[in-house]
């Protein structure tokens, strides 16, 4: 049986953490976006090797600041090749159709004690629904901005998973999106 870890839409998610990117960038080769879901009861843990965002994070100026993410989807990685077939396919990602997922905040907004809430829109197989990425800032022992949070995401709301996999009960309907990001210092 494949595991269904596809249809995983952390990308959302991670690229939502992106938005409290700093605006030198993102330093994509110490960031990355992860998931896990349930399938059958048993976590499957996934993440997407390729991505790319286009943050500005102006911790003074907010209504200037921006995250936009678009993940490939078929960069998935489940540690299984077989799996990582399966959820390229139209019933899950359907990554020849729709190789992109996106997200585009709207707002960032300070929740104080260096929290930040970035929400917007994330697009998974052309449908597009409201997300909100919750995100704790610090540094790092090299000065780099380190965003990290975690969100839920509903695959069902995307239409990822249909068909057999479409039973919360084979596959949870609630996927947890993982983002770390790490942003250079502004200069």
């Amino acid at each position: 049986m494949v595991l269904l870890r596809s249809f995983v839409p952390s990308l959302g998610a991670l690229l939502l953490a992106a938005g409290q990117a700093a605006a030198q960038g993102v330093l994509i080769d110490k960031s990355e976006i992860r998931f896990i879901s349930r399938q059958m009861g048993v976590n499957v843990e996934g993440r997407f090797r390729r991505w790319k965002a286009n943050i500005v994070f102006l911790p003074k100026e907010l209504g200037r600041s921006k995250a936009d993410l678009d993940v490939d989807l078929a960069s998935i990685d489940l540690a299984s090749d077989e799996s990582e077939t399966e959820v390229k396919r139209p019933q899950w990602f359907d990554t020849g159709k729709f190789p992109i997922a996106k997200f585009v905040s709207s707002s960032i907004r300070d929740l104080g004690s260096d929290r930040y809430e970035v929400s917007g829109t994330l697009t998974i197989k052309g449908i597009t629904h409201d997300a909100t990425v919750p995100l704790t800032l610090k540094k790092d022992a090299a000065g780099n901005n380190l965003a990290e949070g975690s969100f839920t995401i509903k695959r069902l709301d995307y239409k990822i998973g249909e068909g057999e996999w479409a039973d919360p009960e084979t596959v949870a309907n609630e996927v947890i999106v993982r983002v770390r990001m790490v942003l250079p210092p502004v200069k």
